[in-house]
């Protein structure tokens, strides 16, 4: 009876580890690399068409003419790199470095109801839909 009880503590730790597993990914190609974990989405490299879901987490970009499309908010978005775009349903803070950078938001958090935005570079925007 022990036994059977230690081999049912084992299979639901198991289970639950895989769980948690599951919720991060990460993905490498010859375009870079791209992974999430649930709070935080980074993306690295050129040419990546991505979706994600994200609820108050943080999204990296970096690299050239990438496109990323995350449903649902940010409390920060960066991005460094040239000609990458990235909408996104609500973000309070953007960071942009490079050029020909653009974030499109839908609403953000902030009083202002703009997202704070500290740009570096040419021809970089925050931009709402």
């Amino acid at each position: 009876m022990k036994s059977i009880k230690t081999a049912g503590i084992l299979a639901i730790l198991l289970l639950g580890t895989g769980t948690a597993f599951s919720q991060s990914r990460k993905t490498e190609s010859m375009k870079g690399v791209e992974q999430s974990n649930g709070k935080t989405i980074q993306v690295d490299g050129v040419g990546h068409t991505l979706n994600h879901t994200l609820n108050g987490g943080n999204v990296e970009v970096s690299g050239g003419d990438n496109t990323v499309t995350v449903k649902g908010s940010a409390r920060k978005v960066t991005v460094s790199g040239t000609g990458n775009k990235i909408y996104i349903d609500k973000v309070d803070n953007v960071a942009i470095e490079g050029g020909n950078n653009t974030v499109y938001y839908r609403t953000s958090g902030t009083k202002s109801g703009k997202p704070n935005a500290s740009l570096t570079g040419v021809g970089n925007k925050v931009v709402k839909q």
